[in-house]
């Protein structure tokens, strides 16, 4: 196997530097080193853990402690144990996920057909996954919204943020790090943006439940009475045609409502179950478009405008 190179430069001449300057002028110099051959932000996540890796493989915290009272050799001793340390963590998988985390908390993965086997294995369960259907509000890559044109079905985030249901921040670890998802395992942080799936890729509920005809059932009913395209139509003729459209609002949320209060006490599943069968709330959609939907004690809605 050919020998890798290992590229890297510091200053010009750094080597009076090293040799003369006191232990933040050698902090500074490695500080240079490691922006350049890391090729990495200082504040991401996967530089500051690659930095701890190569660091603690060189003592560097003991080095810096004894900078100063060190000769020349020794100085350059202690440096080139630096160098070699870096090129042993960098060769050894640089360009491999190093488990920082980061991208865990940015947001949760969207399935990918391969992980039907995770359903297969019982890793994924209903529970943890959720669906987003088609006319969703979602905010793409570049934080701009967009409106999904397919069904996604992504795993749960903790509530409250955006970071992935299996990732433990104290212990900056997966749950399931060796069965993650597919888009998890395309992630590539330290080279291009992966592109994004093409809609072939996308799993979905059919595949899912095709074994379960009875659940696959209610799910092609609720989207023949709770297709968000329609939803969404009524919304927009409400001022022009408020009877018409409030009737088939009303129609649209009891039908969804009392769906899921169904799944849950007769068929005795959890809400976040639910979530995966018929996707997010109906009234999670309508607030979305700035209109609140509440149940009254008589079990009917009342819409009102969103306050801000």
């Amino acid at each position: 196997m050919k020998e890798k190179k290992f590229l890297g430069k510091i200053r010009q001449d750094p080597l009076e530097a090293l040799a003369k300057g006191p232990k933040e002028v050698m902090a500074s110099l490695w500080q240079e080193y490691l922006q350049e051959v890391l090729n990495a932000s200082q504040k991401s996540r996967r530089f500051q853990t690659v930095r701890r890796q190569i660091e603690e493989k060189a003592n560097f915290q003991e080095i810096y402690r004894d900078w100063n009272q060190m000769d020349v050799e020794a100085r350059a001793a202690a440096w080139k144990g630096l160098i070699g340390a870096a090129k042993d963590v960098l060769w050894a998988g640089w360009e491999t996920c190093v488990r920082c985390g980061e991208c865990c908390e940015l947001g949760s993965p969207t399935l990918l057909a391969p992980d039907l086997a995770l359903f297969q294995k019982e890793i994924l369960t209903w529970n943890e996954v959720y669906t987003l259907r088609p006319g969703e509000q979602v905010t793409n890559r570049e934080g701009k919204p967009e409106t999904l044109r397919e069904e996604r079905l992504k795993i749960r985030e903790v509530p409250g943020s955006t970071q992935c249901w299996f990732y433990l921040a104290a212990t900056n670890s997966c749950r399931i790090y060796a069965d993650r998802p597919e888009q998890c395992r395309r992630q590539e942080c330290w080279g291009e943006e992966t592109p994004p799936p093409a809609p072939g890729e996308l799993l979905n509920r059919e595949v899912i439940l095709a074994r379960v005809p009875e659940v696959w059932d209610l799910v092609q009913a609720h989207e023949e009475r709770c297709h968000l395209g329609r939803v969404l139509q009524a919304l927009k003729t409400l001022e022009t045609e408020p009877d018409t459209a409030s009737e088939a609002l009303f129609e649209a949320l009891h039908f969804d409502h009392y769906l899921r209060q169904m799944l849950q006490q007769e068929w005795e599943l959890s809400p976040a179950a639910t979530e995966f069968i018929l996707g997010r709330p109906l009234t999670r959609f309508l607030k979305d478009h700035g209109i609140n939907a509440a149940l009254t004690p008589e079990g009917t809605f009342r819409l009102t405008p969103r306050c801000e």
